[in-house]
Formats: structure tokens, sequence, C-alpha cells
């Protein structure tokens, strides 16, 4: 038994050897072009036609709702985010102090108005006894200076014929010098009252020139309401009148409400709280114009290049890898900027298919077309 495995253990080792004498060797070069003939030939390198970059969806019409005028936030219709359209109620206003400034002012007003009429008048009769008083200097007709006058001819008069009689020694010297004296005190009289005419006039065209504004006083003392100062207080009450009015006669203000001047709009940034009074230097919120949406973004400047306006483009939301929008370069600024370091070139892209779906400040990515 032993000697027969021994056997089939020889012929065994017979068989291998003789397979090994027996296979053909190969050249190392075969082996080379056999390796060779293996190997995956490397993919060709695609060129692209486009510019990828990152943009941002915005509104180029954004309108800020501001009041500069006193008001208080009454109550809020809308809530931030909110979709409006034109004439839509936005909010209400506590408008009644801005108001009653308004009435005070017109009240104001009037009362300057009716001021200045009554100046007016007395002004004018004021002219018109300066103008007589000055007629009867001129011709003598007041009573006192026709009294006098008449005293002094007659007294003349009677001088004359009493010279001729002292001449006749007819009368005693002492009459004619006593009639002389008389005739003095006359004329002295008539110079007099004369003068206080001249002056009362004179006083009186102060008074005209002080009402009419036109006379300049270097004297301190109360001020003097004239119908010039009244005429500029009445300018200036008009013109504070129709601001305060045309504040209030603005396309988003109806009665004490405040509505959306636009169509198609987002209600956004509102800065008040129901009850807050209204300041200046704050808006009260925004609108978003949705029909001005378009996509903002940066363009390297080893890229600009390649770009050209009108260059149609495709837009992905990042919020949806599966939707796209079509557009078209609109715009390229002619000032590059830096950002983050790197030197980028600022563009709008249009959005000529947008859907609901798209909203503003919406992260998209953009390929544009240089072909």
């Amino acid at each position: 038994m032993k000697k027969k495995w021994i056997i089939i253990l020889i012929i065994i080792g017979v068989i291998l050897v003789g397979y090994f004498l027996i296979k053909p060797k190969q050249h190392p070069d075969q082996e080379s072009e056999a390796v060779t003939t293996v190997e995956e030939q490397p993919p060709a390198v695609e060129e692209t036609h486009y510019i990828e970059a990152f943009g941002l969806v915005t509104a180029t019409t954004v309108t800020n709702i501001n009041i500069d005028f006193p008001a208080r936030i009454r109550r809020f219709y809308v809530k931030e985010g909110e979709k409006v359209r034109r004439g839509q109620v936005l909010l209400a206003l506590d408008v009644e102090e801005y108001r009653t400034e308004i009435r005070n002012t017109e009240y104001e007003l009037q009362a300057t108005l009716y001021e200045l009429k009554k100046l007016e008048s007395e002004t004018a009769e004021l002219a018109k006894k300066i103008a007589t008083k000055e007629k009867e200097l001129t011709t003598e007709a007041a009573y006192e200076l026709r009294q006098i006058h008449s005293d002094l001819a007659k007294a003349q008069q009677d001088l004359a014929k009493k010279k001729e009689l002292l001449a006749i020694k007819a009368i005693p010297a002492s009459e004619v010098t006593e009639l002389e004296k008389a005739i003095a005190d006359l004329n002295h009289s008539y110079e007099h009252l004369r003068s206080e005419k001249e002056e009362e006039i004179k006083q009186l065209k102060t008074e005209l020139a002080l009402k009419r504004g036109s006379f300049k006083s270097n004297h301190p003392g109360p001020e003097v309401t004239s119908i010039n100062m009244l005429k500029q207080k009445i300018a200036l009450l008009e013109e504070k009148l129709a601001m305060l009015r045309k504040k209030l006669d603005q396309d988003f203000i109806r009665n004490n409400e405040v509505i959306a001047p636009t169509d198609n709009a987002v209600v956004y940034e509102i800065g008040y709280a129901e009850g807050d009074l209204v300041t200046v230097e704050r808006k009260v919120l925004s609108l978003i114009n949705l029909d001005s949406l378009v996509v903002k973004a940066n363009i390297a400047e080893e890229f600009i290049k390649d770009l050209r306006l009108g260059a149609e483009a495709v837009i992905t939301p990042v919020a949806d890898y599966s939707r796209t929008y079509h557009g078209k370069v609109i715009r390229c600024s002619q000032v590059a900027i830096k950002d983050n370091g790197e030197t980028v070139v600022p563009v709008e892209i249009s959005i000529e298919d947008r859907d609901e779906f798209l909203l503003p400040n919406f992260n998209v990515d953009i390929k544009i077309n240089f072909d």
C-alpha cells in the first residue's frame, strides 16, 4: 500500500514538471503592450462656455413709508412679509394733534387777514385826513385860520384909518400904538396856528408811514404793527399752512390711514408697534415691488472680458435645485469693487419667467452664457 502512494506522487510530480516545460514565455515588449491595452484612456476635457457665479434676488424698487408730522400708530392691518395691492390699508394713524396745529394756523391766518384789512381801512382814512388838512392849510380854509385872517384884515383897515386921523390930530397916538400891537399879536397867533397845523400834519404823516411800514425809527420802543409786516406774516402763515396740508396730501395717506401706493408689493421692515409715536428719523415700513425683482451678482474680474449685456443666464434657486429660471444681463457696473479680498464687478440679471416661488433675498446660482 505504501508503495502504491509513492507511485501516485511520482506521477503527479512528472505531470507538473511537464506543464511548466511546455508553457510558452512572453516577450517583455509584448507584456507592456498587453498592459497598455487593458488601461482605460483619460476622458476628453469638455470646454465650458458659461460664467458661474452666486447671486441674490433683490428689488430695484423699494418704497419707504415715512411720516414727517406728529402722529401715533393706532393700528396695523398688515404683517411683515404680507403681500399687498395698491390702495390696500396698511395701518391707521392718530393725527388729531397735527390737525389741531392746522386749525390753529388757519385761525391765526384769518385773524391776521382781519387785522390787515382793519389797518388798511385806518390807513386810508388817515391818508384822507392828511389830504384834507393839507388842503385847508394851503387854502387857509380852516375856521381858526379864517377867523384870524379876517380879524387881521379888519385891524389893518382900522389902522390905516386911525393913521389918517392921527395925521390931522383927530385921535391920540396911543390908539394907533394899541392897534399896531393888536395887529402884531394877531400875526403871531396866525403864525403859531399855522405852525400847529403843520406839526399836526407832520405827526399824521409819521403815523401813516408807521402803519404802512415805510418809516424806520432809530429810537428803541415797542414793535410797530405795520401793513408790510402783516403782509409778510400772512405770506409766512400761508406758506406754513400749505406745507402742513401737503404732508397730509400724499399718495399713501387717505384720511387717517396709510395705504399701499404700489401694486404687487410685499411689506418689509416694519419699524413700529401699535401705540408708538412716529418720528421723522425712522421709517414706518418698506414696500418691495415684486415686479422689480432682479438677480444681483458679483463677477470675478478675470471673466469680465467674456461678459456682454444681453447675455442669457440660467438661474437656479438654492431653495430648490430642481427649479430653473431664465434671464439676461441688463446692467454691468462701470467700477470694480473688493469682495472678501477679491476684485469683482457687480452685475444685474433680469428674471423673465419668475413665479411665486422665487422670493426677495433668495440665494441663487447663476450661469451666464458667453458664446
